[in-house]
């Protein structure tokens, strides 16, 4: 990396190496049977170069020549993209403990026998027309970035994840079951038992009517919601002047009981002092109590908005080397309430709970909009789940429907994306 920076300070303005490697190993299982075991290594650098006010990018999988690498940055810069922000100057990221030495002796063997012991406890426990899916998987992954600034900054994380999966009988719908975590986490045989106590009281079909209803938005179906509050929350939506709350820092947009913050150091394997350009990263607020309070940035939309840069730079896609920085939360979490998921069920007389979707993606995201299939969602009627709901949809725009959250879980669950509790909101448009 030091050669690169060598020669691209010879041709530019300022210069920043970016490199990352990760290993990855999974077992799949589908309906109790082993089906798949895979083990996977990515690496890759990228180069940034600034020069007379302009943005020149390359990048390579297999380093054999850095003039090359640096050559393909320069002729990039006849694209003249807007280069007009400075790279980060050096600075010394608060050490985090992400890595877990124990995830160096695991073996997709060790996977196989879990994952065998896991699929017999539930199909003793299930209706033997659902079927069982469950992946496994653990790894690690590093992150080097230096620049002419004399940055020189580094990250190394494990992972650790089980993804289970009750189907209904002849449906894609399921309730599921999430670990995520730095070092080796099984599944909770507690939350386990939830999950297939849930499945068994919503084998039976229901029909209801259109009309208002209250929705629990489980920690995965949460994030329908997040999706719309942080795409207008982001510098890039405030720059092309398609967010709905462009102006309105400061002001309450949401029930006071509502508080989404990007924590990267709340404990998860996502969790980093520095962004994908090398910018600190600190607990950033972006609703609290209600109120808008932080708009995120990275380098580019920062220099773009005249703010300070927020440390919200990500590289995003499968093929990370090749992608620009965009502002990302990366650590999204949602604070806690103060009743739990069973007061929540037994305080609803007529409602959802959503533990799943289809259609996250329609509507019009930046302006809040969302219209998604229930896959599945329960029927909760007098304070009892009664059942699953054939066909039922809901929409409505978030900048509405936030203002009436009724009551927020007491713990949150850790994701893949973050952490976040189950929300009661109420008076949500349903239709079959």
């Amino acid at each position: 990396m030091e050669r690169i920076l060598e020669i691209a300070e010879k041709h530019s303005d300022s210069a920043e190496v970016f490199n990352i490697s990760n290993s990855m190993h999974t077992t799949e299982s589908k309906n109790y049977g082993l089906t798949n075991m895979e083990s996977t290594i990515q690496s890759g650098y990228a180069l940034r170069i600034l020069k007379d006010g302009y943005l020149g990018t390359s990048y390579t999988k297999n380093l054999l020549d850095p003039e090359k690498l640096v050559q393909d940055a320069l002729v990039s810069l006849k694209g003249k993209v807007d280069g007009s922000f400075q790279f980060p100057d050096k600075h010394k990221p608060k050490e985090l403990k992400t890595y877990d030495l124990s995830i160096e002796e695991l073996k997709n063997s060790d996977l196989i026998i879990e994952t065998k012991e896991l699929s017999e406890y539930v199909k003793k426990r299930v209706d033997p027309k659902g079927q069982f899916n469950l992946t496994t998987g653990f790894g690690s992954f590093q992150k080097h970035i230096m620049n002419t600034n004399e940055l020189d900054v580094k990250f190394k994380s494990s992972f650790f994840y089980n993804y289970a999966g009750i189907l209904f009988p002849s449906s894609y719908a399921h309730v599921e079951n999430i670990t995520f975590s730095i070092g080796r986490q099984l599944l909770d045989r507690v939350k386990l038992d939830r999950s297939i106590e849930l499945y068994n009281k919503s084998l039976k079909n229901v029909t209801v009517k259109s009309g208002d209803i209250d929705v629990i938005f489980t920690p995965r179906t949460i994030k329908i919601l997040l999706w719309r509050v942080r795409t207008g929350a982001s510098a890039k939506s405030i720059y092309d002047n398609i967010s709905p709350i462009k102006n309105k820092i400061g002001e309450k947009i949401f029930s006071d009981n509502f508080t989404y913050v990007d924590d990267p150091f709340a404990g998860s394997p996502e969790d980093s002092s520095f962004d994908d350009e090398g910018t600190a990263k600190s607990r950033f607020s972006i609703i609290e109590n209600g109120v808008f309070s932080g708009i995120y940035n990275s380098l580019d939309y920062a220099k773009k908005l005249g703010m300070k840069p927020t440390g919200h730079g990500y590289r995003e896609g499968n093929e990370t080397v090749a992608a620009s920085p965009i502002p990302v939360l990366a650590n999204q979490m949602v604070l806690p309430g103060d009743t739990s998921i069973d007061d929540m069920i037994k305080n609803t007389k007529r409602g959802v709970l959503l533990l799943g979707d289809l259609g996250a993606h329609s509507g019009n995201i930046p302006n809040g909009d969302f219209s998604v299939g229930l896959n599945p969602g329960l029927y909760i009627e007098n304070g009892e789940v009664v059942g699953r709901i054939k066909d039922g949809m809901i929409a409505g725009n978030v900048y509405d429907i936030m203002k009436n959250i009724k009551c927020i879980e007491n713990i949150t669950h850790q994701d893949f994306s973050g952490k976040f509790p189950s929300l009661c909101i109420g008076d949500v448009k349903f239709s079959v």
